[in-house]
């Protein structure tokens, strides 16, 4: 069995994100989500009638939170999902389908920030959670960037967004 190193960034099955549209820094993000229905986990979850897990959408709020408040940081720590709570699913949610993420900082600080956050299905809120990032100087012990490392940031054009979410004055709908 081989056990994966950290040489280099690891590519992680579970991006609960699959674009960025908006990324107001220290206000407001909004991602989207889509499944087609083929992703094996949909086999399991559940035979005959798949859903999209209902954790999934804590951690894509997560992910869009994050990404929000790792800009506010210049993305030079490392933010991960502490606490979550106020958390109310609202809708079961089938593939095929597309999920709008929105995020919003309620409290930041250095150390970390209260985020709140609401997952849509055709514009129905399927989910809303106030969730708890904090910020860790390194995940792994000398090394950097794990979160939001090249590949991820070049993947999700998030400075290219953040930038013309600036430009254009996109924001808080």
């Amino acid at each position: 069995m081989q056990i994966p190193t950290l040489e280099r960034p690891l590519l992680v099955r579970w991006d609960l994100v699959t674009s960025f549209e908006v990324l107001k820094k220290g206000v407001y993000s909004r991602a989207v989500k889509s499944y087609s229905g083929f992703e094996d986990f949909f086999k399991e979850h559940f035979p005959g009638k798949p859903l999209v897990p209902q954790a999934f959408f804590i951690e894509m709020i997560a992910q869009t939170g994050g990404v929000l408040f790792g800009l506010g940081l210049d993305f030079k720590k490392e933010i991960i999902l502490a606490k979550a709570e106020e958390v109310e699913f609202f809708l079961d949610v089938a593939p095929p389908c597309e999920l709008v993420i929105e995020a919003r900082i309620q409290d930041e600080r250095e150390d970390g920030a209260w985020i709140s956050g609401a997952v849509t299905h055709n514009g129905v809120i399927a989910a809303r959670a106030k969730i708890l990032l904090a910020v860790v100087d390194h995940l792994v012990e000398g090394k950097t960037n794990i979160v939001f490392n090249e590949i991820f940031m070049k993947k999700y054009n998030v400075l290219e967004i953040a930038r013309q979410s600036q430009v254009d004055g996109v924001g808080v709908s």
